[in-house]
């Protein structure tokens, strides 16, 4: 797959129904920073990892490599996830 870590959560987001503003609510940053994610202009903070994951239905895993991920537990990385 070529998709980067900002695809992912902007897919992850938008499958979960959530704008930015309601992802940037649940993680405590501002709707600015998911969107900068999202276009890859940077990354969320390490620690907040397992909870952005949690909340799009990602693997933190698969979130940082996507392309090597085979887990099949992804719902958007893996091409067997769980759909």
């Amino acid at each position: 797959m070529n998709e980067n870590i900002g695809d992912l959560i902007a897919s992850g987001r938008r499958a979960k129904g959530l704008t930015q503003l309601q992802l940037a609510k649940r993680l405590h940053v501002s709707s600015q920073a998911v969107g900068k994610w999202e276009r890859g202009e940077s990354l969320p903070d390490v620690f907040m990892l397992a909870k952005l994951t949690d909340i799009i239905g990602q693997t933190p895993n698969c979130l940082l490599t996507p392309a090597k991920c085979s887990c099949g537990d992804c719902k958007w990385c893996c091409p067997h996830g769980n759909l």
